[in-house]
């Protein structure tokens, strides 16, 4: 069920302890409530990665508006909620770690993914909004790390290349 037990028994092999919780990250209110339940039974949270992501791969003129919002929701939307739900904390201790998976798409365009790439370059500006913000906070304790990576087999692209 959504990969979460397949992951979650590969990092017990690797002697991880493991707790986890399914979110729609497309709804704020569910990655609040799931950020209170993590706080609640585990405590604070040191490394934060932005990891969740939606692609609809079509011409603008024929992407819908629910897959165009469903985009923003998840790929930008969902970073800064889940960061604000456990920045506060990281902010209190001046430590932690927060990473925002974007995409190669958040610095080059392709046609047919004028909505990704935008939800992309805003995930990208986020990263370097925040890293500038947390600077001038003087939180030097808390990293930031902004991936951007090509194309990754996860079947959400038919047959991906560059």
């Amino acid at each position: 069920q959504h990969g979460v037990e397949e992951t979650a028994g590969a990092c017990k092999r690797l002697g991880a302890t493991v707790q986890t919780f399914v979110v729609d990250c497309s709804k704020r209110e569910e990655i609040y409530s799931a950020a209170e339940k993590v706080k609640k039974e585990i405590g604070d949270v040191t490394i934060l990665v932005n990891n969740a992501g939606v692609i609809t791969a079509a011409d603008l003129l024929s992407t819908q508006d629910h897959q165009i919002e469903r985009m923003f929701e998840v790929n930008i939307l969902a970073h800064m909620w889940t960061t604000r739900a456990f920045l506060p904390a990281m902010m209190n201790n001046n430590y932690g770690h927060i990473v925002t998976v974007a995409s190669a798409a958040g610095h080059c365009v392709t046609s047919f993914m004028v909505a990704y790439c935008s939800s992309k370059f805003a995930a990208v500006g986020f990263h370097k909004a925040l890293t500038e913000e947390l600077s001038t906070l003087g939180k030097d304790g808390i990293k930031t790390t902004c991936l951007c990576p090509v194309f990754i087999n996860t079947g959400f692209v038919k047959n991906p290349s560059t």
